[in-house]
Formats: structure tokens, sequence, C-alpha cells
């Protein structure tokens, strides 16, 4: 299955290096993508090692543990030093205190000139952040538009804090310095993929990472930013939706049209939303420092599709 994995990413087998890996790495978060896709199609699986690259493999997709799951036994097939770490998404950064909701992936033993301790945080599964592993040396690190930033976690447990950009879409990431194995994210996995209380089981969501910046679709939503700013398009019909799923994500099959009604309803929805804080703003315009309709509305745009959004789905973790 290493092959197939390897066909998929369009990247040969080389021995492992710090180059080798970023190579991987960008191939894993712009090939393959994160989306919730086969949890709404009442898919949602398991964390084993095995079903997670059948499922990448096949060209579904999945959320951090499938994809760091099944990037993670790509690495040690191919000869590099992996282990896992329970990880903790939040939405704020005076949040200290969340429940596991993320599988982080270190990679050891890689020196190079911009990491002469060989250690990498290499993490494929936080959807609209890391293009290349991070060397895990506190500090700014910039990747194409983002900046990022790594310093020692607030929580009580050793580990590190991963600073997302302001535009995206969490806050930071706690990673525990202690390895895990598979079997603690179980739990994790069960919650986030069957509550109904889990925006994972609310409405679709696709995302990748490129050099250039990042795509995602949320709904109806699609939103491309990169070095030349934001542009939104709403995906008004089934068919260039589908369209958008297959060019950009990867994501075909008919089993996805299920998935078109709750899209569209939750599009409205949005919009609904949208209207309503813009008319809000109009009655306060006149206040100190309001900001106009035309400001309120496109904070709505930004934030209802992924982008520092309160309820998010990738802000979530996993």
């Amino acid at each position: 299955m290493i092959e197939d994995y390897l066909r998929l990413l369009g990247v040969p087998r080389r021995a492992p290096s710090a180059a080798y890996l970023r190579e991987l790495h960008r191939a894993q978060v712009t090939r393959v993508p994160y989306t919730n896709a086969e949890i709404l199609l009442g898919r949602p699986g398991t964390v084993a090692a095995d079903a997670s690259l059948r499922r990448v493999v096949g060209g579904r997709g999945g959320y951090c543990f499938h994809l760091n799951g099944a990037f993670s036994e790509l690495l040690r097939g191919l000869g590099f030093t992996v282990t896992l770490h329970r990880a903790y998404v939040v939405n704020a950064h005076d949040v200290v205190d969340t429940e596991l909701n993320h599988l982080a992936l270190l990679v050891h033993d890689l020196p190079d000139p911009a990491n002469p301790g060989g250690r990498w945080l290499a993490d494929a599964g936080l959807g609209d952040a890391l293009y290349d592993p991070l060397p895990l040396v506190d500090g700014e690190h910039e990747q194409g538009p983002f900046a990022y930033a790594l310093t020692a976690s607030p929580r009580p447990e050793t580990g590190w804090r991963l600073r997302h950009d302001p535009a995206g879409s969490f806050a930071a990431c706690d990673i525990v310095a202690a390895p895990a194995v598979l079997d603690d994210f179980a739990g994790a996995h069960e919650h986030l993929s069957t509550s109904a209380d889990s925006p994972f089981t609310g409405f679709l969501t696709a995302q990748r990472r490129t050099a250039a910046g990042l795509d995602i679709l949320r709904g109806c939503t699609l939103l491309a930013i990169d070095a030349t700013g934001r542009r939104e398009e709403h995906v008004a019909t089934r068919a260039r939706w589908r369209e958008v799923l297959a060019e950009l994500f990867g994501l075909t099959g008919d089993d996805l049209d299920a998935l078109w009604p709750g899209a569209l309803a939750a599009h409205e929805e949005w919009l609904a939303r949208r209207r309503g804080k813009a008319a809000t703003v109009t009655e306060t315009e006149n206040a100190e420092a309001a900001p106009t309709v035309r400001e309120a509305a496109a904070d709505g745009a930004v934030r209802e599709t992924g982008i520092a959004a309160d309820d998010d789905l990738a802000a979530t973790g996993a």
C-alpha cells in the first residue's frame, strides 16, 4: 500500500531526509483533502492505521486522526522515525484546558541547517495550517502568506504551542511532548465523528493547503486565500459544487450528492445570519467606532466560510 500511497502523492521513493520529508508533506496537504465527507455519509471509520491508509489511498481524505494516522504509516514505511502526540486545538490564546481533539506527529533524527536538532512537527491534519513540516524550534516561522510561532505550551504537561496565523481558522494548537499510541485517540474520534454536538457532524467542509495559500469549501461557499488576498465564491449549483469537490479536493463519487441538500441549507442559514449582522450594524452605525455594513458583511463572510470562525469545523482540531 505504500507504493499506492506514493503514486497518489506523485512522489517517488527516496531515502529519509529533511528535504524528502518536506516533499512528502507538501504533496500530502495538497493532494489529500481535509474533509468530513465520510463522517457525514455515515462512514466515520476508526483510528486504526490500516483503515486510515485505505481511506486516504482510496481518495476519500479525512480529518486529523485519519490523515496523520495514515501519514505516519507512510513515513514509517519509508524509514522515518515518527512519534504520535496528543494535541489540543483552541479557539483563543487564553484557552488552556480543552478536550483532546487532535493527533500530531513529530519526525526525528533529520538535522539540517535550519534545524540542527533534527525534530520536526509534521502535521497534515490541521486543515488550513502547515504546508511544510515545522522545525521544532521556538520562534517565528513563515510559510507562504502565513506566519506561525512555536513556543512552550501553557498546559500542565511539557510540550509546545503552535500559534496559527491571524488569518487562520483556530488560534493555537498545544502538543504534548510525551509520545502516544493510536488507541489514545479512539474516544476523541468517537465523539467528534458521531456526536450531534460535534461540528464535524453538521455540514460539509473540504480544505487543502498549497504553496500559494489555501482553498476551503464550507457548505456552498468557496474561499481562497493567498498573497493577493481573499476571494469568495458562492457555489450556487450542485453541478458547480461537484466540480469544485473534484477539481480542487479530489473528492468524487455519486454518494456525495446526498450531501448537497445539507450544504445548500447551511448556506441559506449563513446568508440569513449575515443579513442579521448587517442589519444590527446599520441600527448602531452612529456609535463610536461602529463598523460599516460593508465591513460587517465582509467579516461575516470570512467567519462563516471557515477563517477565524467561532463555529468553524477546523477550529475543533482533529
